[in-house]
């Protein structure tokens, strides 16, 4: 999922009038990002989003190739998350 660009995860967005999203190729990449940030985030209060379901650490480890220690890994997940949505931003202005 790394190696997917900030651009393709933002074209694999689709946001409807009537509220709803739609996500596609990339898009899903992004959304996988999301419950990893979500992950982290509840780990570092203490908790688990599931039992069957890895610890944020060891998501954002295995799927994104990233290291360092709890607090380091959420820092960079939520660049990673900053860097999409300023591209879906920056895609949208120029559609406009």
């Amino acid at each position: 999922m790394i190696e997917v660009k900030p651009t393709e995860m933002a074209e694999g967005i689709e946001v409807h009038n009537g509220g709803g999203a739609m996500f596609t190729g990339a898009g899903i990449d992004f959304y996988r990002l999301l419950l990893i940030r979500q992950a982290l985030q509840a780990q570092m209060r203490g908790f688990r989003l599931s039992r069957k379901v890895p610890q944020g650490t060891t998501l954002a480890r295995r799927e994104l190739g990233l290291k360092g220690n709890k607090e380091s890994l959420l820092r960079q997940v939520d660049e990673l998350v900053d860097q999409v949505q300023q591209e879906r931003d920056r895609l949208a202005q120029e559609e406009a």
